[in-house]
């Protein structure tokens, strides 16, 4: 598949969506209230302790909202497919897209595109916007640019995992479960990770790597402490995304070419 054809597609799916706008904006403005209220009660929750393991509330608005737009980036191409997935493979409907004359992956992901993830982009957007104003950070464009790289990277990330739970559709067909687990751990790097145990970490670290979604990227940008890992490594932080969504896109492409339909 050409990047040509995968924008084409796109642009069809959002024309699509676009066809009941007043149902798009709607349901765009029940996320952003949802969301909202994940920030007051996070706020009111500082009010009680002015710092967290030593981040004051605009560090943490800053880490909350690095993790839910590298979320939103990452799921709009990849959890309503992955999700979906599980019933494709139930009905056999999925292999209607084995014989199409395209790579299945990028099919699948484009076709899927989640127009409505803007929600959570714009309010993420705006609080990390206030959260860096408020913060009165002195970046060069260096740190600025290592901010962009680890959006990036973030992103990758959570496509990666999600990538890689919609794969096990073909092999256990049920996975909701699994989407279920992702979200619980998710919920964690909403705050420092050293409030944690460290088989917490470890796990967030190691096994799931959802602490280089945000946790790390922002204790090296605010000179935090980044708990298991040394000032070093915040070079290597950037290149976690690239290998977790080649990893978890492996995965797929393997589960795929074991894939032997619905009843098999």
């Amino acid at each position: 598949m050409t990047i040509q054809l995968f924008s084409k597609l796109v642009r069809l799916l959002l024309k699509e969506r676009m066809e009941y706008r007043a149902d798009f904006i709607l349901s765009a403005f029940a996320q952003i209230i949802a969301y909202a209220g994940d920030y007051i009660v996070i706020w009111l929750f500082m009010q009680k302790f002015n710092t967290i393991a030593g981040w004051t509330w605009p560090e943490i608005a800053f880490l909350y909202s690095l993790g839910l737009f590298t979320y939103a980036l990452g799921a709009s191409f990849s959890f309503v497919q992955m999700r979906e997935l599980e019933s494709q493979v139930k009905q056999g409907t999925f292999d209607s897209i084995l014989i199409k004359p395209v790579n299945p992956y990028l099919y699948l992901v484009s076709r899927g595109f989640n127009l409505a993830y803007i929600a959570h982009i714009a309010i993420s957007g705006s609080v990390l916007v206030w959260a860096i104003l408020k913060m009165n950070v002195s970046w060069g464009i260096g740190s600025y640019l290592y901010l962009a790289v680890v959006m990036i990277s973030g992103a990758m990330i959570h496509a990666g995992i999600l990538t890689a739970i919609g794969a096990v559709s073909f092999k256990w067909v049920r996975t909701n479960f699994l989407f279920n687990l992702f979200f619980r751990l998710k919920e964690f790097i909403s705050y420092p990770l050293p409030i944690f145990g460290t088989f917490i970490q470890i796990i967030l670290t190691v096994v799931v790597p959802l602490a280089f979604v945000n946790f790390y990227p922002a204790s090296y940008l605010l000179s935090n402490d980044a708990a298991l890992l040394p000032q070093w490594a915040m070079w290597v932080v950037p290149a976690v995304g690239p290998l977790c969504y080649w990893a978890g896109y492996k995965f797929w492409m393997h589960g795929v070419n074991k894939y032997q339909g619905a009843g098999g």
